[in-house]
C-alpha cells in the first residue's frame, strides 16, 4: 500500500475556521498543563495533534469540546466565538470526540448505543425499531464492519465497540471530529475502511483533529501535524515537510535511535508447551506450540482470530480443554489463582478495566497480585508494599510525584508501566502480554519494549500478542500466526515478513506448510 493511498489534495486556502485557539492556558491544583496553546482546523482538513502522554493532548480536546474550562485564552468554533463553553453547547456547534476507550452501554443493543447519540430526546415514545436497526446497519457498514445491530455492546471485541463509536458520530454529521488514538484497537484493514470515511468526511467538509502516536498513520492521513510538549506548542508544519524522525525529535526532545530494541539473549528450557488445546465456549480449536526462557514469542493476527482467547484460557480465565506443561509438568490450570501460582503473569489489553483498579493508589495497584510478599499473618505491612511500590516506580521510570497517588491521575504510558510493574512483582515464570504498547506515545513505547528485552534477558518467556506488526517484527524471536481461532503457522524471525504474516492471517497460502513448529 503506498503511503499516501489516503492522502487529500489538501491546500492551506484562505477557508474560514473551523475552530480557532489562541493563547489556550489550564491549571490544574497549580500544575500548569497547557502553556498559550494556540491551534486551528479548516473545513475539509486533517490537523494531526502529536506528543507524548501527559503533553497536553487531552487536556485541549476536553477544553474544545467543553469538558472542562480554560483558564485563559479565546476560543472560536464555526466562527463563533465561545466563551462559557459545555458539552451541550460545542455538540450544538458541531463538535463530536471519539476517545480511545469505547464509553457504550454494555447491556443496551448497537442499534440502541447508536440511536441514543442521534435521537432526539423529544422524539416520540413510539419506538421505530425497524428505523433503528436499519440505520445501524447502514453506518457499521460504511465502516466495512459486519456487526449485528442487534448485539449487546458488552459481547463486542473492543475493536468492534470503537467501530460502533465511529459508527455514532458519523452519523451525528459532525463539523468537526476530535478521534482520539481511533486505531489503536482495530486490525490494518479496519484501519483502511476507517482512513475511507475519513476521506469521505473530508471530501464533505468535514475537519477532523487527529491524535495517534502511529507516525505512519500520521503521515499517510494528515495535512499538518501540529506538537506539542509539555504543554506547549512545539511545532505546526504541513505534515509533507516533516520526516518521521523529526516528529519523534520533537515530541520527546531528543532522539529515539531505536523504538524496538530487541535484544540477542540466550534461548533456555522450554517453560511452557501446550499440545491440541481447544476452547468450545472461545472457538479456539487444535493449537499447539512451546515458549522457552528468555524467548519472545509473538500471536499475530486480525482483531477476533483467537489470539486473546487463547491468552485468557491460558490464564484460567475461560478453562480450555489440553494438555499444558509448565516447566517440565502436565498441569489443568482453571483459574487465575491457579496460574499466578505456577509463574504466569497476564497483562490485558484494557487496562483501564482489567489492568488497573484506577481509583486505587500505585502501591497497591503494584503488590495486588504479589500480597503474600508484602504480608504478615493476612495482615498487609503498609511498608513495605510501599517499598515494593517504590523499587518498581523508580525502575520503570514512572512519572509520579508519590506512590500513593491513584493510577487514575496518570498518562496511559505509565498507567500501562503500572500495571506491568503489578505483573513483574509476582517474578513470574512466563508473562503473557496483550497489546502492551496500545495508545502509548513513542517515547513510553520504547521504554516498555526495553523492560520487555529486560524480562527476556531475565530468563522470563514472554508471549506478545499486538496488532502493531512492526511491533511483532521488531520485538519477537518467532510468531504464531492466527486466523479463524486456530495458529496456522509458526514462523522464526528470518521467515517472519509483512507479506507472508498478513496472507497467513486472512486465510491465504504463504508459499509454505500450514504445520509449524512447536
Amino acid at each position: 500500500m503506498m503511503p499516501n493511498q489516503f492522502k487529500a489534495t489538501w491546500t492551506p486556502l484562505a477557508r474560514p475556521y473551523l475552530l480557532r485557539a489562541v493563547g489556550i492556558s489550564k491549571s490544574f491544583s497549580g500544575v500548569r498543563a497547557l502553556r498559550d496553546i494556540s491551534f486551528d482546523l479548516r473545513p475539509g482538513e486533517v490537523h494531526a495533534l502529536i506528543g507524548e502522554n501527559g503533553a497536553g493532548k487531552s487536556t485541549f480536546t476536553k477544553i474544545v469540546t467543553g469538558a472542562i474550562s480554560a483558564d485563559s485564552g479565546t476560543l472560536e468554533i464555526a466562527g463563533q466565538p465561545v466563551r462559557n463553553n459545555n458539552p451541550n453547547l460545542a455538540r450544538s456547534l458541531g463538535v463530536s470526540v471519539i476517545y480511545q476507550q469505547p464509553a457504550l452501554f454494555p447491556h443496551l443493543s448497537v442499534a440502541e448505543n447508536i440511536a441514543l447519540a442521534l435521537e432526539d430526546e423529544r422524539a416520540s415514545w413510539l419506538i421505530d425499531w425497524k428505523r433503528r436497526f436499519t440505520q445501524a446497519k447502514e453506518l457499521t457498514d460504511r465502516l466495512g464492519a459486519l456487526i449485528d445491530p442487534q448485539r449487546t455492546a458488552g459481547s463486542l471485541s473492543m475493536a468492534e465497540q470503537q467501530i460502533v463509536e465511529i459508527a455514532k458520530a458519523i452519523g451525528s454529521k459532525a463539523r468537526m471530529l476530535f478521534l482520539d488514538e481511533p486505531t489503536a484497537l482495530l486490525s490494518d484493514r479496519e484501519v483502511d475502511n476507517l482512513f475511507r470515511v475519513v476521506c469521505q468526511l473530508r471530501e464533505q467538509g468535514v475537519g477532523m483533529v487527529y491524535i495517534s502516536h502511529r507516525l505512519e498513520e500520521i503521515q499517510r492521513l494528515a495535512d499538518r501535524v501540529t506538537v506539542l510538549r509539555d504543554g506547549s506548542t512545539i511545532d505546526c508544519r504541513e505534515t509533507k515537510s516533516i520526516e518521521r524522525d523529526e516528529m519523534i525529535s520533537l515530541m520527546v526532545g531528543r532522539s529515539v535511535a531505536s523504538i524496538f530494541p530487541k535484544r540477542s539473549v540466550p534461548i533456555r528450557d522450554t517453560v511452557l508447551r501446550v499440545s491440541n488445546l481447544g476452547n468450545r465456549s472461545m472457538g479456539l480449536h487444535n493449537i499447539s506450540f512451546s515458549v522457552r526462557a528468555g524467548e519472545i514469542f509473538g500471536f499475530s493476527g486480525l482483531v477476533g482470530s483467537g489470539r486473546t482467547e487463547l491468552a485468557k484460557t491460558l490464564f484460567g480465565l475461560t478453562p480450555g480443554n489440553a494438555t499444558i506443561f509448565i516447566g517440565g509438568q502436565a498441569v489443568h490450570i482453571t483459574s487465575p489463582q491457579q496460574a499466578i501460582d505456577l509463574g504466569i503473569g497476564y497483562l490485558p489489553e484494557d487496562r483501564r478495566q482489567h489492568g488497573l483498579i484506577m481509583e486505587m493508589d500505585l502501591a497497591s495497584n503494584i503488590t495486588m497480585a504479589s500480597l503474600d510478599n508484602v504480608s504478615r499473618r493476612g495482615i498487609i505491612d503498609r511498608s513495605e508494599e510501599q517499598c515494593v511500590a517504590e523499587r518498581y516506580i523508580s525502575a520503570l521510570q514512572v512519572k509520579t510525584s508519590s506512590s500513593s497517588t491513584p493510577a487514575m491521575n496518570l498518562s496511559g504510558g505509565n498507567q500501562q508501566k503500572v500495571a506491568l510493574a503489578r505483573w513483574m512483582a509476582t517474578k513470574p515464570r512466563l508473562m503473557i502480554l496483550d497489546e502492551p504498547t496500545q495508545g502509548v506515545d513513542v517515547g513510553s513505547k520504547a521504554e516498555i519494549h526495553s523492560l520487555i528485552s529486560q524480562m527476556a534477558e531475565d530468563g522470563v518467556a514472554i508471549i506478545l500478542i499486538s496488532s502493531e506488526l512492526p511491533e511483532i517484527l521488531g520485538m519477537c524471536d518467532r510468531v504464531a500466526v492466527f486466523c479463524e481461532k486456530t495458529i496456522v503457522q509458526i514462523l522464526d524471525r528470518k521467515d517472519a515478513v509483512q507479506e507472508k504474516i498478513m496472507a497467513l492471517a486472512f486465510g491465504h497460502s504463504a508459499g509454505t506448510s500450514k504445520a509449524g513448529t512447536i
